[in-house]
């Protein structure tokens, strides 16, 4: 079925029947203003929340992203586990930890399993030096959701990576093992660039 989730209405057709949804919409551009996430990164994971619910569905999967820690990464820190608290380094990471706090409200509220995947860029093969430490590739893309789709939790809110040298952010879901590493590419360009008024670092080292 085509349509705009941003529709209530439509989110509650397409969702109907289902025994779980994997949400991946939204507008991924990190360096986008607020006033264009607002409606496909938090209304639009409202409508999905609330059409699960109606439907008695049994899990929602949502993309979640890395920008929601990268403010970490930003301030220094060379490893970033998943019990830290969110530190968005951008309006993008910051929609997107808005999105987290949605779904464990459902689950808390409504009862709806809900896990939260914060996934790492994802290409074929890591483009530059920056993407080494947050890339996830294709392959442990799949498992990822098959996982997250298995795992036995109420709510849940994990790291999607892949088995990276260096290991910047810990992944602990159960049943996930990735098999890819970005070392595997070697030598990368380096595209990071000091962040200034006009170029803030968000969006440049950690896209997803």
């Amino acid at each position: 079925m085509a349509g705009d989730l941003a529709d209530a209405g439509f989110a509650r057709d397409v969702i109907a029947g289902a025994d779980a949804v994997v949400h991946l919409a939204g507008n991924a551009d990190p360096n986008t203003p607020w006033a264009g996430l607002r409606v496909p990164n938090a209304d639009v994971v409202a409508n999905v929340l609330d059409a699960a619910v109606a439907h008695g569905v049994r899990r929602v999967v949502l993309a979640s992203s890395l920008h929601a820690m990268a403010g970490h990464v930003d301030a220094g820190r060379s490893f970033v586990a998943e019990d830290l608290p969110p530190y968005a380094c951008c309006p993008y990471g910051a929609g997107k930890v808005l999105g987290e706090q949605l779904a464990r409200c459902y689950a808390d509220v409504w009862g709806l399993s809900t896990v939260c995947l914060r996934l790492g860029g994802v290409a074929e093969r890591p483009p530059a030096a920056s993407w080494r430490g947050g890339w996830l590739s294709p392959g442990d893309l799949n498992r990822l959701v098959a996982a997250a789709l298995a795992v036995d939790v109420g709510f849940g809110v994990y790291h999607g990576v892949s088995a990276n040298t260096p290991r910047v952010y810990g992944c602990t879901l159960p049943g996930y093992t990735p098999v890819d590493d970005s070392a595997a590419f070697g030598d990368l360009p380096d595209d990071l660039t000091p962040p200034s008024k006009d170029r803030p670092r968000w969006g440049i080292a950690h896209r997803s």
